[in-house]
């Protein structure tokens, strides 16, 4: 049977463009709190002394999906982009003096249908970085696709649905990264999104796995305080900063929030890139004049936009 084509997304080729190896491998970078460990628990995640530890890889279990189902046991598929065939069905029917039943065939057209092997490709996790309430964990599907192989694109879209699926993002990384890059890509890793992509940032938001209802419904009052501000586009973190959103004032100030509820913002005048590394504690130590934190209490709205004018 003619092998069905699978077409690179543009999107997809922008990420593959951005890499200059051939080979890669589909992984995540998650910062996973310590009371979120039993949302991964079946992507390899466990608490040992009340710090996260991580298992030995092992399939994403069946619970978790569609693809993880079709990693575990294989599908079928009716190939539709195929002319039909003829094929001969049969079933059982009762003897006319209703004294048993014999087997009637006949032949019917019939879309072909492909029937695709279980691939059962391994999810493993590894600890980036210990944090002090959790840890930066990477996950990985553990198959280094080749560029040149002719099944590329179809098994690069199954290995990004299926831990996509299991953990909530996937991206495509060089296969030959080591622990260290993995963790230096973290440092600046920030998703500039235009203005004006409101639901954009917002449907960002809402697929971090850790995420609920009522942070995205805080994000989403948030957003809407920052869209009434003239900025020049969003910002959104992942890796460590998965949890932050904001927007930027030209190419110096930023204004940082967070999807936790009771967080203050922080707006920073210059050197954003390099302070946003630091912890919440690390920037109070500062005491630097062009951080500036913000708590969400009544009439923070105001007072951002007072900042604003003043810092601008």
């Amino acid at each position: 049977m003619t092998r069905k084509t699978t077409s690179i997304s543009k999107a997809v080729q922008r990420r593959l463009d951005r890499i200059d190896r051939s080979h890669v491998v589909i992984a995540a970078v998650v910062c996973v709190t310590g009371d979120k460990i039993a949302d991964y628990r079946h992507a390899g995640l466990s608490e040992k002394d009340g710090s996260i530890s991580v298992l030995e890889p092992a399939p994403p279990p069946p619970s978790c999906g569609l693809w993880a189902r079709r990693n575990l046991d294989g599908w079928q598929e009716k190939r539709k982009d195929l002319p039909k065939v003829m094929r001969e069905v049969s079933s059982w029917a009762p003897n006319w003096n209703g004294s048993g039943h014999h087997l009637v065939s006949r032949s019917i057209e019939a879309w072909p249908v492909e029937h695709h092997p279980a691939r059962m490709l391994t999810l493993s996790a590894t600890i980036l970085e210990q944090l002090k309430d959790g840890a930066i964990i990477r996950f990985r599907i553990d198959q280094p696709l080749d560029r040149s192989d002719p099944d590329f694109a179809e098994n690069l879209r199954f290995n990004l649905r299926l831990l996509g699926e299991a953990v909530g993002s996937a991206d495509i990384y060089s296969a030959d990264l080591s622990d260290e890059d993995f963790i230096e890509l973290q440092v600046v890793d920030w998703e500039l999104i235009p203005p004006g992509s409101y639901d954009r940032v917002l449907a960002r938001l809402a697929t971090r796995r850790s995420a609920t209802p009522e942070q995205i419904a805080v994000a989403s009052d948030r957003l809407n305080a920052l869209e009434k501000l003239d900025h020049d586009g969003y910002i959104v973190g992942h890796g460590k900063f998965a949890r932050y959103f904001g927007a930027k004032f030209g190419q110096k100030l930023l204004v940082l929030e967070n999807l936790d509820y009771g967080n203050a913002l922080y707006v920073f005048e210059e050197n954003w890139e390099e302070l946003t590394q630091l912890s919440r504690t690390e920037l109070v130590k500062r005491r630097d004049p062009g951080v500036h934190r913000l708590p969400h209490l009544p009439g923070w709205q105001s007072a951002i936009r007072k900042l604003l004018r003043n810092a601008r």
